[in-house]
């Protein structure tokens, strides 16, 4: 059956990118150039630190941009800016977690919306911005976009259609990438013959922070330190591990699932587990942006609390060289 599904799913995505490749299909483009940031699987590939990577790639290069993405998970609907450029102008329920995290730590314009047309066409037009980073816009192709970034990892080459696997598109939909980032494992010798000749196609590499506590980012944890893991991401196992390699005893772990909501009775439960393990708890940025007001009575701490960052490295001039060509006007 789920292989029936699938042949059934990929008969309808083939279809669809067959209108937009003969054009059949309207693209809308906006005011200012578009850069996508993508993938063709379901589930995390480290988009959100390459967003984060190639929006300060761009602010060094004297650009001004904007992220706009879905906002997963949110509890609003339509139009929100999270952040108009100046300051935050909603909350992290009404932003859905990643899009709150890109305004809290960027400080950039970020826009979210279940229809990126609309959202890229308003950020355009209404906020100051010369160029939109568009996370997760790999399969919106009604919006025009100046490069196509797409991200792989092992999961991907492996995987199968949905929903007998996790692939949102075939393995051949690559040629339509301008930039391939090979991530985890993947080396760039084993996609090369599913990418177009012209396409770069780079390694990249992420790079964890030492855990520093929430209220003071100059208190980094110490290597020997009883760790409570938290973790509410795609990939937890990546994160656990990052821990164990830097040689804190993760005396406990609690696993939620990617995009989880926090609430008090699961705060209270992690509390309860720290204390009784003298641990500590350390969990991502994308989960500190909403395990942050419970945990903090009173502008203090109920336990100590640290948070891993997460870094994108593309060590690659050429790819430097290629987000200014295109996003200038």
């Amino acid at each position: 059956m789920l292989i029936l599904l699938s042949r059934i799913y990929a008969a309808g995505v083939k279809r669809r990118n067959a209108r937009f490749d003969s054009q059949r299909q309207p693209v809308v483009v906006v005011d200012v150039p578009v850069i996508s940031v993508g993938n063709i699987s379901a589930g995390g590939t480290g988009k959100t630190p390459v967003v984060q990577g190639i929006v300060r790639i761009l602010q060094r290069q004297g650009k001004r941009p904007a992220v706009v993405m879905r906002g997963y998970r949110r509890t609003s609907k339509g139009i929100v800016v999270v952040h108009n450029g100046l300051e935050l102008c909603a909350t992290v329920e009404e932003a859905g977690d990643e899009a709150f995290l890109h305004a809290e730590t960027l400080g950039v314009p970020v826009v979210v919306g279940e229809d990126k047309v609309e959202a890229a066409t308003y950020a355009a037009k209404n906020l100051s911005c010369d160029v939109i980073v568009v996370d997760d816009g790999f399969q919106h192709r009604a919006l025009h976009r100046d490069l196509d970034i797409v991200l792989i990892d092992r999961a991907t080459l492996n995987g199968l259609m949905i929903p007998r696997g996790i692939l949102r598109e075939p393995l051949s939909e690559m040629r339509r990438a301008n930039v391939i980032l090979c991530m985890g494992d993947v080396s760039p010798d084993e996609v090369s013959a599913l990418a177009r000749e012209d396409a770069l196609i780079l390694p990249c590499e992420m790079q964890t922070e030492a855990p520093r506590s929430i209220v003071d980012s100059t208190d980094v944890l110490p290597r020997q330190a009883n760790v409570l893991a938290v973790v509410g991401i795609a990939q937890p196992q990546r994160f656990i591990s990052a821990l164990a390699e830097r040689g804190h005893s993760i005396v406990a772990q609690r696993l939620f699932r990617d995009h989880h909501r926090y609430t008090a009775a699961d705060v209270a439960s992690l509390i309860h587990v720290a204390r009784a393990s003298s641990a500590v708890i350390v969990t991502t940025e994308k989960d500190l942006v909403k395990l942050r007001t419970h945990m903090l009575v009173h502008g203090a701490l109920q336990v100590p609390m640290y948070v891993v960052s997460l870094y994108a490295h593309i060590h690659s001039e050429a790819f430097v060289e290629l987000l200014a060509t295109r996003t200038t006007q």
